[in-house]
């Protein structure tokens, strides 16, 4: 087999990772920036042809188009218009990371690649797959892609596993919040060892994620007649807000009882005028440069640094007078800069601090709205209007009504050559008269309750902490756990939700979190040979312990057992990846609770990607992988041979059909 990897430069490589409602898709992998560009997943059939296209297409009267009806000419008046804002009709191919419409979501594909490629035979992609895509699935992507975009090689890739491209830690639990659908998988030394997921769109529509906490602020705020995008925008407001968690009250969150932001205008509106007192000062009747007053005094020029012209001082005569007023302006200054800082510090403490949203009970949400109406647009058609006209229009007022009032006169007074021009003129104009679609920006303030707190679902965000830990404590090695349970990484557009990743942490450690002070619940886990506790506080040791007995001032044999992998018997433990073949009866570590649960730290050397947020680590993710699929040259053999694994080649597909897939990618199965 020719090995093709490693010939391609960084800007001839496709990444596209599909979601269910938008796909993010680049050429070139040379910069590691967010994606640049975020195409709606979504289809449109044509009813004519049965085939389908990128958007939405309807039919509108051509401009300049009569207003008769002609039997042979009737078609001719209409022309095909796409509108790339429009739903109607759209086919989602994608459905809680399941494929719904193979058809669709092929042409789909199509659509990206012939968007940002303008070659066929030397564009070699990297497609991000979804956990739950199925073996046949993937074999129909790849057939597809080969036989219908010539591409040279294409690499499939696991969504957790992009995401821990991305984010750089070797163990990790990746949780996938997506549209309808949440995914939990557990990645230990880059391999993926447990995964569990919740969604099922299709058929009894059991849907989770993001559209779970859309529906419920919906129907609480049906009776202000809410409609999904104005929902939808509540919830990508810094307005809703998942709210921490507390076990001790009925709702587990606190929420607001009184909103005393309002008592806050009355401070701000009287401090303006103690700010003026304080700037504003009596204007000095000196001159600029040292002239006379009024009351016939010099003045003394003052310099920048302070330093006092003494020339004119002295030729003043008045030497000690100018002194003693000085030092007396001076005493007043200092005296007025003492009241003001009093005053200022007044005015800040009777000033209350801005409530925040957490503890405001109503706050004003500001949507914003696209309207989008045909209007009709006179069109010129090049016909000359007559002068005559023209005149009357330029004498005419700027004002409606005047030139309603002037136009019968107008008319009296034209001459009977002109009239059937203007006649003519009229006519052509009123023709040529086209339809435009415009969109205007209608914004609307409406109040929100406690609402936009109470949306946050209890059983989600319960179904997704249970998911976490029984994705978790599902890994059949105990010793893999605690890494897991140390890096947990939230991803997805649905976890950009403001508080919603600090309330799933709080839940998991208030319910699950063990602490490793509480030892008697430990004692399942102890090894046989270890002495069994009696009720004086003594142990009866067993044949097979060697070790020493503990005293009253010795350590606690249970918290030991339970924190410690080892527990210094000889020849009953055995550490992870050991090669002695020696069975023992001792535990790697303590995995069957955790005892540290942590949230995995994010890179800071990102500068945009810091600024954007690390919710689409998996586009990342994809842009390192395609690197090292396709772009690092000059490797070793058994570097060479582990590329080649990473991605099919069109030599390798030609000789084993689509099946080879599964073993050439990076789908971690």
């Amino acid at each position: 087999m020719a090995n093709q990897q490693g010939k391609w430069r960084e800007d001839q490589v496709l990444i596209i990772c599909p979601g269910s409602l938008t796909t993010m898709a680049q050429l070139g992998c040379s910069e590691l920036t967010p994606p640049a560009h975020r195409i709606p997943t979504r289809m449109f059939k044509d009813e004519e042809t049965d085939e389908y296209a990128p958007y939405h297409t309807y039919k509108r009267k051509k401009a300049g188009a009569s207003g008769s009806a002609d039997g042979e000419k009737n078609d001719d008046q209409w022309e095909y218009v796409e509108d790339r804002d429009s739903i109607e009709g759209a086919i989602y191919p994608l459905q809680g990371g399941r494929i719904v419409n193979m058809a669709a979501f092929l042409a789909f594909l199509d659509h990206v690649h012939s968007l940002l490629t303008t070659t066929y035979h030397n564009t070699p992609i990297v497609l991000m797959a979804s956990p739950q895509w199925t073996r046949p699935d993937c074999e129909s992507i790849a057939r597809y892609i080969f036989e219908k975009t010539k591409t040279p090689a294409l690499c499939l890739l696991n969504s957790a596993v992009a995401a821990q491209y991305g984010l750089k830690w070797p163990t990790m639990t990746v949780v996938d919040i997506g549209f309808e659908k949440v995914d939990v998988t557990c990645i230990h030394d880059y391999n993926i060892v447990s995964h569990k997921m919740l969604g099922f769109p299709t058929p009894l529509r059991e849907i989770s994620g993001g559209e779970v906490f859309t529906q419920k602020l919906l129907s609480l705020l049906k009776d202000k007649k809410f409609t999904y995008d104005m929902a939808e925008q509540l919830k990508k407001s810094p307005l809703c807000e998942v709210l921490p968690y507390a076990p001790d009250s009925p709702e587990l969150m606190d929420l607001p009882t009184d909103d005393s932001a309002p008592a806050a205008t009355q401070p701000t509106s009287a401090a303006p005028p103690s700010d003026g007192a304080r700037v504003v000062e009596p204007p000095k009747p000196a001159t600029a440069f040292g002239g006379e007053t009024e009351n016939g005094d010099a003045e003394a020029k003052e310099t920048e640094e302070g330093v006092l012209d003494v020339a004119n001082i002295v030729t003043s005569g008045n030497t000690r007078e100018f002194l003693a007023k000085k030092e007396k302006e001076k005493a007043e200054k200092t005296k007025s800069k003492k009241q003001g800082k009093g005053q200022e510090a007044e005015s800040a403490a009777a000033k209350p601090a801005r409530l925040p949203n957490s503890k405001r009970k109503v706050n004003v949400f500001h949507y914003e709205e696209l309207v989008h109406e045909d209007v009709e647009v006179p069109i010129s058609n090049g016909a000359p209007k007559s002068e005559p006209t023209t005149a009357t229009d330029a004498a005419a007022p700027t004002g409606d009504a005047p030139a309603v009032e002037s136009a019968p006169g107008n008319q009296e007074a034209k001459p009977e050559g002109t009239g059937d021009a203007n006649g003519e003129a009229q006519e052509s104009t009123t023709n040529a008269i086209g339809t435009a679609r415009r969109t205007k920006r209608v914004r609307r303030d409406i109040e929100v309750a406690l609402e936009r707190f109470l949306f946050a679902d209890r059983d989600e965000i319960n179904r997704i902490t249970d998911t976490i830990y029984h994705a978790i404590q599902s890994i059949d090695e105990s010793y893999k756990r605690p890494g897991c349970w140390d890096n947990i990484v939230f991803v997805g557009n649905g976890s950009r939700l403001r508080g919603l990743k600090d309330n799933i942490m709080q839940t998991l450690i208030a319910r699950h979190l063990i602490s490793p002070s509480t030892a008697t619940i430990f004692t399942s886990e102890l090894p046989s040979n270890m002495a069994t506790p009696s009720g004086t506080g003594s142990q009866t040791p067993t044949g097979s312990f060697t070790g020493q007995l503990p005293t009253t001032s010795s350590v606690n044999p249970l918290l030991q057992a339970a924190t410690t992998a080892s527990l210094g018997i000889p020849g009953t433990t055995q550490a992870p990846g050991s090669t002695s073949g020696e069975i023992g009866t001792g535990h790697h570590s303590h995995g069957q609770t955790p005892m540290s649960i942590k949230q995995a730290p994010l890179p800071t050397y990102l500068a945009e990607w810091t600024k954007n947020g690390f919710e689409e680590a998996m586009f990342l993710g994809s842009l390192v992988a395609a690197r090292l699929a396709y772009c690092i040259h000059n490797l070793d053999v058994q570097t060479t041979e582990s590329q080649r694994m990473m991605s099919l080649n069109r030599v390798d597909y030609n000789e084993h059909g689509p099946k080879l897939i599964h073993s050439h990618s990076m789908l971690g199965s």
